[in-house]
């Protein structure tokens, strides 16, 4: 005796929507980018910390690609920040990839000279030789750059303070002009830099 579920008017309705979802999840609709949205990351002690799911969507910019590595569900891992072909160095107008900030979180960044912790990973082909950091606002900004070895790691920035900064700027830097050049971003810590107490006047 047949079995009900092979009936007709069952099984055929049952394959086409099985059919469907299978195709729904091989583009991977959970994947797409993102509108660029402010972040809050994780605060604690005046610290600022970006990991996860601060990277769900970061503003692209231009003369970089960006993608957001996500697991199966679509939550964000960590960021992948690449340099275009034949790219000149950060100019101060240009903003890179920024990674938006609530407006609490960008106050703990404002008017005061920062320290940015970036954790990263170089790409296993392509890797960037550098990075270059920058609070962004409403002008322009300087950018500060470190070399980026060949292995992970964790590379320091001292930025200057910025009074209307919103955003940190990301900016992959390498001086190959074949093809794009990246590295792997998984962590940011900001904080404020403690700068020493200038020494008492001698007597």
């Amino acid at each position: 005796m047949r079995h009900w579920l092979f009936h007709p008017i069952i099984f055929y309705p049952l394959a086409a929507l099985l059919a469907a979802l299978v195709i729904a999840l091989s583009v991977q609709p959970q994947a797409w980018p993102r509108p660029p949205a402010p972040v809050a990351g994780a605060v604690a002690q005046a610290n600022l910390v970006l990991e996860g799911s601060a990277f769900d969507a970061p503003d692209p910019g231009a003369g970089q690609h960006m993608h957001v590595a996500r697991d199966f569900w679509g939550q964000p891992q960590s960021l992948r920040i690449a340099q275009a072909p034949n790219q000149p160095a950060p100019r101060t107008d240009e903003h890179g990839v920024r990674l938006l900030l609530t407006p609490a979180s960008a106050e703990l960044l404002r008017g005061k000279p920062i320290a940015v912790e970036v954790s990263y990973n170089p790409l296993p082909i392509n890797a960037a030789s550098g990075l270059a950091v920058s609070l962004r606002g409403d002008g322009a900004a300087d950018w500060v750059s470190q070399p980026a070895p060949p292995q992970p790691g964790v590379l320091r920035f001292e930025l200057p303070a910025s009074a209307n900064a919103n955003a940190i700027g990301l900016r992959a830097l390498s001086g190959g002009t074949d093809q794009a050049y990246g590295l792997e971003i998984t962590r940011i810590r900001a904080s404020p830099l403690r700068i020493p107490p200038a020494p008492a006047p001698a007597n």
